[in-house]
């Protein structure tokens, strides 16, 4: 199983989002990884669905998106994803050589928000923050406004999203934890369209 970092983890909305992976394959959850790494996202590997589930279960604070095998000799995937669907709002992508169109349906009706077929590619990684976008949509916990162009300068533009652009500038904003206030960051980090709200929204800390 991969594990993250001890200390604690300061999240930064894309740049940091937690996946948690789960899939028989080993040679496949090594590649997710890498993927993850290349993507600057943090990634915890399972091999057995119901070791993945307590993980969930214990830990669910600190998933932003699950990757799941849809044919899991070990735990039934679709009992794994009615059981996260009904306990937590984490979402979850399905993922298969399987392309069926029987079970790329039979996953989204059972709750998946995406369905993946393999071999994985980089881009669906970078695209990946787009199913954890709506979910804090709809907690509001990204801006809301009628104004598109206000709600595209934070989500699309390539500046605030970009994980290296955010990654360095949190970082020079080091000085300032662990009391640091949202404004405060938001003043080091010296980014545009970043306000102190979606700090504070999105700057987490799980112990692990």
């Amino acid at each position: 199983m991969g594990t993250y970092p001890t200390e604690k983890v300061f999240f930064q909305f894309p740049a940091g989002l937690r996946v948690l992976a789960v899939d028989h394959d080993t040679t496949i959850l090594d590649v997710i990884k890498k993927m993850c790494f290349r993507c600057h996202y943090r990634a915890v590997t399972y091999s057995d669905a119901s070791l993945a589930l307590n993980y969930v279960r214990e830990k669910k604070d600190c998933i932003d998106v699950i990757l799941i095998e849809v044919h899991m000799p070990y735990g039934d995937s679709y009992e794994f994803l009615q059981h996260v669907t009904v306990e937590t709002n984490i979402p979850v992508i399905m993922m298969s050589l399987d392309d069926a169109k029987s079970t790329v349906m039979k996953a989204i009706i059972d709750g998946a928000c995406d369905y993946r077929i393999k071999p994985l590619h980089e881009n669906q990684f970078k695209i990946m923050w787009k199913h954890v976008a709506r979910k804090l949509w709809s907690k509001n916990q990204l801006p809301k406004k009628e104004d598109s162009e206000y709600v595209a300068s934070y989500v699309l533009d390539s500046t605030v999203m970009d994980p290296e652009k955010i990654g360095s500038n949190f970082k020079d904003s080091d000085s300032y934890e662990p009391e640091a206030k949202p404004k405060r960051i938001v003043e080091a980090m010296n980014i545009p369209a970043l306000i102190r709200e979606q700090v504070a929204s999105h700057l987490q800390v799980c112990f692990l």
